[in-house]
C-alpha cells in the first residue's frame, strides 16, 4: 500500500492549521491591542515647552503664525502597546474635507499637568524616549535609513497625548485631527476663545515650572546616561596617555597642514584647482536662531528671480543658475535674497557642483532676512553633505538647525541623497589626485 498520498494529505492538513492557528492568533494580538482617542480639544497656544539638551525651553510661533495644541486621550486595549506609527500620517482637516490643512506638526508629547513636549531624534536609526510614570513610556523614533520617517511608540493603556502645528495664518473655524489613518473631531477648549486667558495660564504654568521640577521629572523624564566612576590609577594614567597623543596627533597634523599650503602656495599650477576642492565649513553666522517672514516684493531682480524659478522647475539648471545670479546682481529684498541662493544651491547641485552648492546654502543661512522656507532645505542638503564628507560636527550643526525650525521635517529624497553620494565620492578622488599631484613630481 502506497501511504506517500496519505502522508502529503497529513502534512498540508497539518500546515493548514498552523498557519490559521498564526492567524488568528495575530488577529486576536491586534483586536487587543486596539486603541482610539476620546475627548479630542484644540487650543491656540502663544507657546510650548519642548525638551532639548536636558533642559525644557520654551517654543513661540513666528511672526503672523499661529501654534495649535491638540490632544486628546489614548486609550489602548490589551498590554497598552501603541505603535509605532508613523508621525507623518498626523495632521488637521478643515470641516468634512479629506485634504489637509497647511499645517505642520512641530512637536509630540504628553500632559503632566501641562503638555510637555519631546524633541525629535537627529540622525538614522536614533530615538527619544521618555518616561511618563506608573511604568508609562512614549518613545520618537526614526527608522534605520537616512530618509527615514519619524514613528511614535508608547506602552500605556491611558495617556493624554499632545500634539502642536503650526499654521501660517488663523486657523478655520472647524477642525479635525487625523493620524494614523484615523479621524477624531476637534472640539475648542476655552482657552482657545480667549487669548487673554490662554496667555495667563501658559504663565502661570511657566511660573511653576522650575518650583514643580521635581515633580515633572518624575512625571515625565528622559531617562539619564549611566552612572560614570573614574577612580583607579591606572585608569587616570590611560586618559593622561591618551591626552598627550592626543595634542601629539594634532600638532602632527597642523604641520602637515602648513607644509601643504606651502607647496600649494608654491605651486602656481594647482593653486586654483585647490580652492576649487576646498568644502566651506559651518560657523554661527550659519545657525541662525531666528527667522523672518518671506516679504511680499522681491525687488529690482525680482523678473530675474522668477524667470530662474521657471528654469528650475523645467529643469534647466545651467540657466536657473545664471538666471538666480542676475536676480541677485540686480538686488532683491532681503528674504527674496535669502531664497534665491537658497535655490542657486538647488540649481547647482544638480547640476554637479557640490562646492559651489555648499557655498550657496551657507550663503542663504547667513543672509539677515533668512526665512525658514529658505534655511530648512539649505540645512537639510548640508547636513547630508557633510555627512558624506564625513565631517560630522557639520553635519551635526546643520541636523540641529534643521531640528530648530521643524524636527519633524523629513530627509531628503533618496535619489538626492545617492547624487549627493557620488558627488562626494568625487571630490574626494580629485582630492586625493592633487596630493598625489604635489607629491610626485
Amino acid at each position: 500500500m502506497n501511504n506517500k498520498p496519505l502522508l502529503h494529505h497529513a502534512l498540508t492538513t497539518t500546515l493548514l492549521l498552523v498557519l490559521s492557528f498564526a492567524e488568528l492568533r495575530a488577529a486576536e494580538e491586534a483586536a487587543k491591542n486596539d486603541w482610539q482617542i476620546d475627548n479630542a480639544t484644540l487650543t491656540v497656544v502663544p507657546s510650548f515647552q519642548q525638551l532639548a539638551d536636558g533642559h525644557w525651553r520654551e517654543r513661540t510661533p513666528r511672526n503672523g503664525h499661529t501654534f495649535l495644541e491638540v490632544r486628546g486621550t489614548l486609550n489602548v486595549a490589551g498590554d497598552g502597546s501603541f505603535g509605532p506609527h508613523r508621525l507623518a500620517t498626523a495632521g488637521l482637516l478643515a470641516g468634512a474635507g479629506a485634504a489637509p490643512i497647511a499645517a505642520k506638526l512641530l512637536a509630540v508629547g504628553a500632559n503632566s499637568g501641562i503638555c510637555r513636549y519631546l524633541r525629535a531624534p537627529i540622525g538614522a536609526g536614533n530615538e527619544t524616549t521618555a518616561k511618563l510614570g506608573d511604568d508609562r513610556e512614549m518613545a520618537i523614533l526614526r527608522e534605520n535609513s537616512d530618509d527615514g520617517p519619524l514613528l511614535l511608540r508608547m506602552h500605556a493603556r491611558s495617556v493624554e497625548l499632545c500634539m502642536v502645528f503650526e499654521l501660517p495664518e488663523a486657523p478655520p473655524p472647524s477642525l479635525r485631527w487625523s493620524f494614523a489613518q484615523r479621524t477624531m473631531p476637534l472640539s475648542v477648549s476655552a482657552a482657545a476663545t480667549s487669548n487673554a486667558a490662554t496667555q495667563t495660564t501658559t504663565a502661570a504654568s511657566n511660573s511653576g515650572l522650575v518650583a514643580s521640577a521635581a515633580a515633572a521629572a518624575a512625571s515625565f523624564s528622559v531617562p539619564p546616561p549611566g552612572p560614570r566612576a573614574i577612580s583607579a590609577p591606572l585608569l587616570w594614567s590611560a586618559l593622561a596617555l591618551a591626552a598627550l597623543a592626543l595634542l601629539g596627533g594634532i600638532t602632527l597634523q597642523r604641520r602637515w597642514r602648513r607644509r601643504r599650503l606651502a607647496i600649494a602656495a608654491r605651486s602656481d599650477g594647482h593653486s586654483e584647482s585647490s580652492s576649487a576642492l576646498d568644502i566651506p565649513r559651518v560657523s554661527a553666522k550659519h545657525q541662525p536662531k531666528h527667522f523672518a517672514s518671506v516679504e511680499p516684493e522681491g525687488g529690482a531682480g525680482q523678473l530675474q528671480f522668477h524667470s530662474a524659478m521657471a528654469a528650475l522647475r523645467l529643469g534647466d539648471w545651467e540657466q536657473a543658475n545664471a538666471l538666480f545670479g542676475e536676480a541677485i546682481a540686480a538686488g532683491l529684498t532681503p528674504t527674496f535674497e535669502a531664497g534665491a541662493w537658497s535655490l542657486r544651491g538647488e540649481t547647482m547641485l544638480n547640476d554637479h557642483d557640490l562646492v559651489g552648492a555648499t557655498n550657496c546654502y551657507l550663503r542663504a543661512l547667513s543672509c539677515p532676512g533668512v526665512t525658514a522656507e529658505a534655511a530648512l532645505p539649505a540645512a537639510s542638503q548640508l547636513a547630508a553633505i557633510y555627512r558624506q564628507l564625513r565631517l560630522r560636527r557639520d553635519a551635526q550643526k546643520m541636523e540641529a538647525l534643521r531640528a530648530l525650525i521643524n524636527p519633524f521635517a523629513d530627509d531628503i529624497g533618496p535619489q538626492h541623497l545617492a547624487l549627493i553620494a557620488r558627488l562626494a565620492k568625487e571630490l574626494k578622488h580629485k582630492r586625493r589626485t592633487r596630493i598625489l599631484a604635489r607629491l610626485v613630481p
